[in-house]
């Protein structure tokens, strides 16, 4: 375990190196651009349109780099994508991101990117992607939207980049450094077995009603959980106020909130409104998933069949789930942190963290998925935001901590291991 890191930043340069020997690696790659120095002029473009801003908001935006071969109008359709060529391409220069940005929406549109030796890069048009990535099947492996083996830039901020051949994340390019893949905690296996050890996971077993012939496999309560969790994080870090959710197995709540405990809630929910709108919903997908086994003849239902049917579902679910995620992004811009349960049920908002302080406070910085790797800080580097956060797990080792920074930044906070330890979470 490395107790120091020393601080060095990485820019366009080592990001287009890193991506050029990836790149390469890949099985039956065939990179749109002819050298490195090509994509170091790319990504250098993209990197000073992040710095930017856009009538006072920071430029947001998806470019794609594509080859004439790959947009090939009734191909794209096939996938759910739309071209829409521009009369006269446009010089990929940062200025004329800034002005498209705001014209192609981060969830539904890419800038394209088209590159000859002729004429250099350009702007050509625009792909609207339609749902990709809005609904709680889309960010799943890409099962429900593919997306081409595209050079594809996400620029989330300013210096922020996250480079993807097509939905496979490359690098990231976040606060100065090259994070190599990013992290994904939901794939990670500290947080499934959190989930499966405290609070009963995302919903009781006993929440949905099931024939006897059908079995309701687990994958699917933590497949939508997670996906759920993921849609939240997103909606707070769209809505640019920033945020904290604590999660807490309910049987603590009361000792947490109880008169001079760690919490103190400025909007406490009476016990007897906690219902968790979350499993409501879960329970009728999982009614309506078991209606659908006994028609088609399965015996047992899950996340692959959800996927398969998910066309069968009423537009309703979808959007029940997201008028849920964008109800807890709002009560997270009240100042203090959204207190819930592992069902996503709402115990407070508004809440104040006191726990005390104390000289030369250290907390661990994951630089792996699972904490196998981590490095020391000092509290002092943190906001206030995020030290409380350190601290509350600190002291209740059973509390999870999501803190979304106003500039977008998302970092997961655990007790892992008897360390406090903080994650950055790289998956948007």
């Amino acid at each position: 375990m490395s107790l120091i890191e020393l601080n060095a930043h990485s820019y366009p340069r080592e990001l287009a190196e890193q991506i050029w020997s990836l790149w390469g690696r890949a099985d039956n790659a065939q990179p749109v651009l002819d050298s490195i120095e090509t994509l170091h002029s790319f990504l250098s473009v993209a990197y000073q349109a992040s710095l930017l801003r856009e009538e006072g908001r920071p430029v947001e935006c998806r470019i794609a780099l594509s080859a004439p071969r790959d947009l090939e109008p009734a191909s794209l359709a096939r996938i759910g994508f739309h071209l829409v060529r521009l009369a006269k391409c446009r010089k990929f220069a940062e200025q004329e991101i800034r002005r498209l940005g705001p014209a192609t929406g981060f969830y539904r549109s890419m800038i394209l990117v088209e590159w000859s030796l002729r004429r250099g890069f350009e702007i050509s048009g625009m792909i609207h992607t339609g749902a990709l990535s809005r609904d709680l099947a889309a960010a799943v492996d890409s099962v429900n939207h593919p997306i081409p083996e595209w050079l594809i830039i996400h620029v989330r901020g300013p210096g922020n980049l996250v480079i993807n051949r097509g939905s496979e994340r490359l690098v990231t390019l976040l606060n100065g450094r090259v994070e190599g893949h990013g992290f994904d905690l939901f794939a990670s296996a500290w947080l499934h077995e959190r989930y499966r050890n405290i609070g009963a996971g995302f919903a009781d077993d006993n929440s949905a009603s099931s024939a006897d012939s059908v079995i309701v496999r687990e994958d699917l309560v933590e497949k939508i959980g997670f996906g759920f969790m993921r849609r939240v994080i997103r909606e707070i870090r769209n809505s640019r106020h920033g945020g904290t959710m604590v999660f807490v197995p309910r049987i603590l709540t009361r000792k947490l909130l109880k008169p001079g405990g760690p919490l103190r809630a400025k909007y406490r929910i009476e016990e007897t409104c906690t219902a968790s709108p979350f499993a409501v919903i879960l329970a009728e997908v999982r009614r309506r998933l078991v209606q659908f086994a006994v028609a088609k003849r399965k015996s047992s239902v899950g996340w692959h069949e959800y996927l398969e049917w998910f066309d069968e579902f009423p537009f309703t679910f979808s959007q029940r789930f997201i008028e849920l995620a964008l109800w807890l992004s709002d009560l997270t811009a009240v100042d203090g942190c959204l207190l819930l349960d592992h069902e996503f049920t709402v115990m407070g908002f508004g809440v104040e963290i006191q726990v005390p302080s104390f000289e030369d406070e250290m907390v661990y910085r994951a630089l792996d998925i699972e904490a196998q790797d981590c490095v020391l800080e000092s509290m002092e580097t943190a906001g206030t935001r995020h030290r409380t956060a350190y601290r509350l797990c600190r002291e209740y080792s059973e509390c999870l901590a999501v803190v979304v920074s106003q500039d977008g930044a998302v970092k997961f906070v655990a007790n892992h291991q008897d360390k406090v330890t903080y994650w950055n979470h790289l998956d948007f």
